[in-house]
């Protein structure tokens, strides 16, 4: 092809890419179609060619906006049209978005006041995660998050038989926590609880009991949906901070870091929400 041959083809597809980011400006993501919201994503990471077709190619394949962005890059390579760059800049994208969302709701000192804060929380923190891993946050008695974000305790493999739930419970006292949230993930995408799942939330709930530690919820975080024990019921048979016997505010693990501070102010309850 001859270079005046070339002009008009450049042209047209720059006019092409021009009519779709207005469309984009105009009318939101609502005006596009799922391979146009794909294809506007690739003129940013792909200048040189027609990227219609390769868009559409990856909705083929991977059905969705969010199968694309969960796809391995070496997957993404296999579709005619994407190369090593584009391939990994769609994951570096698929990456920046937890912490987008994690730079709106985790801040030390911010209060979780609801299960859907909880979960969104937790969301923003796990779901992109390919392998498992199992996290904590640690709360004071206003239901604010002491520290800077949640501690992760376990990544690679969550083998709920095989955690040691001291641990938990010596991060909590290490923390002066007077209540705790847990959180893991499940990478095929089904948030239900195993049995070793279940197992594993009554053996928290043991251990918090005793010292006055109030257990939230224990957050499962699959793909597009999560699982929340207490929202589910099953804390109704499991520890509560309203069960505590009087004596177990004596056990409180968070008391020697507040006693300077005076009497301990009354435990803020999550809303089920």
């Amino acid at each position: 092809m001859s270079l005046s041959e070339k002009e008009p083809e450049k042209d047209m597809r720059e006019g092409h890419r021009q009519r779709l980011r207005q469309r984009y400006c105009v009318g939101g993501m609502r005006a596009l179609a799922d391979y146009e919201i794909v294809e506007l994503l690739l003129t940013l990471i792909i200048p040189r060619i027609d990227v219609k077709p390769i868009a559409k190619r990856l909705i083929e394949k991977f059905r969705t906006l969010r199968g694309i962005l969960d796809a391995h890059p070496e997957e993404l390579e296999s579709v005619k049209g994407m190369g090593e760059t584009s391939a990994h800049m769609l994951q570096f994208i698929r990456e920046i978005i937890p912490i987008y969302l994690s730079d709106n709701l985790e801040s030390g000192g911010r209060e979780i006041t609801t299960i859907s804060m909880l979960i969104d929380y937790f969301k923003s923190r796990i779901a992109a995660e390919r392998n498992e891993v199992l996290e904590m946050i640690c709360f004071d008695t206003k239901l604010k998050i002491i520290g800077d974000s949640s501690i992760r305790l376990v990544e690679g493999s969550v083998n709920s038989a095989n955690i040691d739930v001291r641990r938990i419970i010596e991060v909590a006292i290490r923390n002066g926590a007077s209540s705790i949230a847990i959180a893991h993930n499940h990478p095929s995408g089904d948030p239900r609880p195993s049995s070793e799942d279940l197992r594993f939330t009554t053996r928290i709930s043991d251990a918090c009991r005793p010292i006055g530690l109030s257990f939230i919820d224990h957050v499962i975080v699959g793909k597009g949906a999560c699982f929340s024990f207490r929202r589910d019921g099953h804390f109704d048979c499991l520890y509560d901070e309203d069960d505590q016997q009087p004596n177990a505010q004596k056990a409180r693990p968070a008391q020697s870091k507040r006693a300077s501070r005076g009497a301990a102010e009354p435990r803020r309850r999550i809303s089920l929400q």
